[in-house]
């Protein structure tokens, strides 16, 4: 159920981003909707609806519905506000609202509320452009969920906003902050997990910023941040190379290739690890703060196993130069098992950090992983260290 809510408001994110325009002429309705059509169908998307009306500039799509991979979202009458343009210059669409979610199926009551998006743009169909569909802001105020008659989950603030100008596009999202309570609706098996961790509730956020620049293909993510006060924070950042609106093409190309002949998917394969190799990397950083999951997962896990929290800890030190023995690295595997060590001691942080001093091709580093493993670290500059992040 709780899937089949993402997906719905997914499909209706991906929908509305399947529409536009930008000239200044009164909303034909029917245009509207076979653009829409096209559009969406370009992003391997399904839109159906079983009429259309117009006023003045609002178009409203009957009985609208969005098939993705099989699924079916039906949405209902849509009213898409301030439709102004034509399929040559393009469409805009200044808002799109969406209806309240209400509905309860097997004892779990769904509901949300404040589902919006402003700014939806979609190129004419004879422009030449990267970014074909584009909003400018995406919103869900709020998400809640009920088992059993009790409250398990909620979910406030979702935002997504997007800018452009001459360098490429840039991306701020917050997904909201969420409460979870694993002490009520249907208890299993997870549920009992995290009660037993010490984590009866859970709450925190998930943000992130991200940017790509067309021309030089350019892709970053800068970065995602999971913070959970109560637990820890993982954040999360890369520097991609090569990600340009060929490879972007070539790509949608081969998707829709196997899905219209899946017999032909090794042939698929194939040109995915050519276009692959267009790729570089030019940096990536894993980090991890503690705040208190990692000693509960050793005290945890110690009693799973008969031991005490230190004897665990030996155990799973001890058994570090015989996992990475296969590296044939000696040097870096000192360096993992040093860091490892020294977290499991003492959970602070622990970073994982590729900074080679030019961008490396996706190929070499698929080589060296397949030919020579033990060279990765030094190809990639790869950086394992504990206990240096900064804990906000």
């Amino acid at each position: 159920m709780r899937i089949s809510l993402a997906r719905r408001v997914v499909a209706g994110s991906l929908l509305l981003a399947a529409l536009s325009s930008s000239t200044a002429l009164a909303a034909d309705a029917d245009a509207f909707g076979t653009r829409l059509k096209d559009v969406a169908a370009k992003q391997g998307l399904t839109v159906t609806y079983t009429g259309t009306e117009a006023s003045g500039d609002d178009v409203v799509l009957k009985g609208l519905a969005v098939v993705d991979n099989g699924e079916t979202a039906t949405l209902g009458d849509i009213t898409f506000e301030g439709v102004t343009g034509s399929d040559a210059e393009g469409w805009t669409v200044k808002r799109v609202p969406f209806d309240d979610i209400d509905v309860t199926k097997d004892d779990v009551h769904t509901v949300a509320n404040g589902m919006v998006i402003e700014g939806l743009q979609i190129a004419g169909t004879g422009a030449k452009t990267v970014a074909p569909v584009y909003f400018d802001r995406a919103a869900v105020a709020n998400v809640a969920i009920e088992e059993a008659g009790e409250q398990v989950f909620t979910l406030e603030g979702t935002e997504i906003t997007n800018s452009a100008d001459g360098d490429g596009y840039a991306t701020d999202f917050n997904l909201g902050s969420f409460n979870a309570d694993f002490t009520a609706g249907k208890s299993d098996e997870g549920a009992e997990v995290m009660k037993e961790l010490g984590y009866p509730q859970l709450s925190g956020s998930i943000s992130g910023s991200g940017s790509w620049n067309p021309k030089s293909g350019e892709l970053t993510l800068d970065p995602l941040e999971i913070d959970v006060p109560q637990a820890g924070t993982f954040t999360f950042s890369y520097l991609l190379g090569g990600y340009t609106p060929s490879f972007i093409q070539s790509l949608a190309q081969i998707q829709q290739q196997m899905m219209s002949n899946p017999e032909s998917n090794q042939a698929s394969g194939m040109a995915i690890l050519g276009l692959i190799s267009q790729l570089n990397l030019g940096s990536l950083e894993l980090a991890y703060v503690d705040h208190s999951l990692t000693p509960k997962l050793l005290d945890y896990y110690a009693k799973q196993n008969n031991q005490s929290h230190d004897e665990l800890v030996q155990s799973l030190t001890g058994a570090l130069p015989m996992v990475l023995g296969y590296l044939q690295n000696p040097e870096f595997q000192q360096q993992v098992t040093n860091a490892v060590t020294t977290f499991l001691n003492d959970p602070q942080s622990l970073t994982i950090s590729i900074d080679p001093d030019k961008p490396v091709p996706a190929t070499q580093i698929i080589g060296a992983a397949m030919g020579a493993p033990q060279t990765l670290p030094t190809v990639l500059q790869l950086q394992v260290t504990a206990n240096d992040a900064d804990a906000e």
